[in-house]
């Protein structure tokens, strides 16, 4: 049993005590679905953030509408979040606080003005009831390039109204119980845009040198300081790198971090990415993991506070974290998402029934909210449910066969497992895990959740068997009371001439290197699979061109593709977008390229020389067992990709669904 010994030390900010090293980080938009209209506490809520407690976290900062009027933009950028805009609001957070201080957690809440990040939600969602919010300010006002919106400069008394509000919600927050404040200072909000060259222009006392760019912030923390006492935690959460050709850099951040404790931060919390790098902000499944202790390690040399890092953080590289001395607090949200025992299971030891973050960016993506908006997660159905979602033991026992080993018969089998039926799974290939097994060799995320699923299986008490694929024959001779069809999905090819030569390969096999690949390489399809492709290979020193019919990363998670795109740009890795093949020879493949406008189309035809041609075009379901089965048993269902190819959300989710049904 490995013991995490750091993670579970006692620790200080300030005056404040907290239980352990481990803190909840804020959460954004997909949980703005847990409030009463006007921001007031709801049962759903506190439920989702009291699973937390329960599970162990020493701290949890909490998103929160903390500016009053005119100043109020979290209204606009966080309809819903819980509210302390005004004193009315202050009761309906103390119940909030009250609960969580129950379970030994500390509770912090931010303060937030979003700044010109508004100005696109007000160019698209006219806030007619807050028209004070319809004037988008910023340190300095501009024309948005995308959408022509016109923010405004601060004047110096708009400054001053904006210092004082911040006073006023440090009391309020203060007055609701909340254990200390966090004013946020990054992200590309309204500090963070005064604290960069890039954004800040200004010409007087607030703009010019690095001195007169944080003058703003500082002035905040100090009206904060006089508002809350000596005694009352202030956190400044501020970025350490923007990754931003004339952003902050890291030499800029320790001296904003020094600048910051002078004038009253009791710890700093170090993270990055304002929107054009949202990606460093929440490193996903392309980065590794922790790329931000680095930062928050320099900044810890330069000041005598304590540090608090952020960014794709597991126990694991907590714990390292905290040994190496980089920083002395570990923030997490999207782990804690995906398990909410996570700091129980990790202080017994049990790191292997932690279920798994994957880091795949669905619980940050707007098209895969649920109806009501919010956040759903990959591997932990009962996101934001946590008052509704059960798994009961069935009324009968069943014998159930489910036939397929992936991310989706896994996960029907071990639910299945666990409400009590006779459960038998049968995969063809000598491994678990589908195509998710060929991800897995060199991304340990999947890795870990392949073999969370697997320890899963053995928990349940699921009889599996590998190497054994079951006809229509084997199944009747079973007798099964139900059937489960999970056998996903086999790569898609084209109907073009030179398909089948031998210069042609696909993605999968070139991800398994179970191929030769030649120094020139062309990929036919641009969505993510083709993407990851080229990647793997321009790392390992190929010439990579990608063709697709339509845009490049289409339907991609907004953060992957700023990674993806990142890295393929540096490597070199050539895009063409509307690129249609024609036919693929021994010497390349020959493709039409839209050079138009719609409707007027204007097809051009090129040639692009490959010594491998690699097929990244789809998948089709493999389901032709399902109706062979029709009869056989009782009740047979098909899930994943068996049932029409889609994603490891849709899998899991599948899986899980049809395991509580039978």
């Amino acid at each position: 049993m490995q013991t995490l010994a750091k993670l579970f030390e006692p620790g200080r900010i300030g005056t404040m005590e907290v239980k352990n090293r481990i803190i909840l980080a804020p959460l954004g938009n997909g949980f703005l679905f847990a409030t009463k209209p006007g921001g007031y506490l709801t049962d759903r809520h506190l439920a989702f953030y009291e699973a937390r407690a329960k599970g162990g976290v020493g701290m949890i900062q909490l998103s929160v509408s903390a500016l009053g009027r005119p100043y109020a933009t979290g209204l606009v950028f966080g309809p819903g979040l819980l509210s302390i805009v005004d004193d009315d609001h202050i009761a309906s957070a103390r119940k909030f606080t009250d609960a969580i201080h129950a379970h030994g957690t500390k509770v912090t809440f931010q303060i937030t003005h979003h700044g010109a990040v508004i100005a696109r939600s007000v160019a698209q969602r006219p806030p007619v009831e807050y028209p004070e919010l319809m004037r988008v300010v910023a340190p300095t006002g501009k024309r948005d390039i995308l959408t022509g919106f016109e923010t405004h400069s601060l004047t110096i008394d708009e400054i001053e109204g904006i210092i004082e509000a911040f006073g006023q919600a440090a009391r309020r927050g203060k007055a609701a119980g909340f254990d200390a404040v966090r004013i946020q200072g990054c992200h590309g909000y309204l500090i963070h845009q005064f604290l960069s060259p890039r954004t800040n222009q200004r010409t007087d006392e607030y703009g010019g040198s690095i001195e007169n760019r944080c003058r703003f912030a500082c002035e905040v923390t100090r009206r904060v300081r006089e508002e809350v006492g000596p005694d009352y935690p202030i956190i400044f959460r501020m970025n350490g790198d923007d990754f931003l050709e004339g952003g902050i850099t890291l030499e800029d951040a320790v001296q904003h971090g020094r600048f910051f404790v002078e004038a009253g931060a009791d710890a700093l919390d170090v993270s990055s990415g304002p929107f054009e790098t949202h990606h460093w902000q929440f490193p996903g499944m392309q980065q590794p993991f922790a790329p931000l202790a680095r930062l928050a390690g320099t900044i810890k040399k330069a000041v005598a506070v304590p540090i608090i890092t952020a960014g794709k953080i597991d126990a694991l590289n907590g714990e390292r974290i905290l040994k190496e001395g980089s920083a002395d607090f570990i923030q997490m949200a999207r782990a804690l998402m995906a398990d909410a025992e996570l700091p129980n299971k990790a202080r017994e030891g049990r790191l292997l029934d932690i279920r798994p973050c994957i880091y795949c960016g669905h619980c940050q993506n707007p098209a895969h909210r649920a109806e009501d908006g919010a956040a759903q997660c990959t591997v932990n159905l009962a996101l934001g449910r946590e008052l509704e979602y059960e798994v009961e033991p069935a009324d009968r026992r069943k014998k159930v066969v489910v036939i397929g080993g992936g991310t989706a018969g896994m996960e029907a089998a071990r639910t299945l497992a666990e409400r009590g039926h006779e459960v038998s799974l049968h995969e063809e290939a000598d491994h678990m895990g589908g195509q998710w097994n060929v991800l897995a060799a060199y991304r340990p995320e999947v890795d870990t959740l392949l073999r969370y699923q697997e320890r899963g299986l053995e928990q349940a008490g699921v009889e599996v068997r590998l190497n054994h694929k079951l006809t229509a024959d084997d199944v009747r001779e079973m007798a099964p009371d139900a059937v489960v069809v999970a056998t996903g999905a086999r790569p898609a090819s084209l109907d073009v001439p030179g398909v089948d030569g031998p210069n042609v390969v696909q993605a999968i096999e070139v991800l398994e290197e179970s191929v030769v690949v030649g120094q020139e390489v062309v990929i036919i399809g641009g969505r993510l699979v083709g993407l990851d492709t080229a990647l793997f290979l321009a790392e390992r020193g190929k010439s990579v061109s990608i063709i697709s019919r339509s845009k490049i990363a289409r339907g991609v998670d907004h953060n992957l593709k700023l990674a993806l795109m990142e890295k393929l740009i540096a490597h070199g890795v050539r895009l063409y977008p509307n690129t249609v093949p024609d036919s693929i020879t021994e010497r390349g493949v020959n493709a039409w390229w839209d050079s138009g406008e719609p409707p007027a189309k204007d097809h051009v035809f090129v040639f692009f020389k490959a010594d491998t041609v690699v097929l990244a075009v789809g998948a089709r379901s493999d389901d032709g067992l399902t109706e062979a089965l029709s009869g056989l048993a009782p009740e047979v269902y098909t899930i994943g990709d068996a049932a029409g190819v889609r994603d490891v959300f849709d899998a899991i989710h599948e899986g899980a669904d049809v395991g509580r049904r039978i």
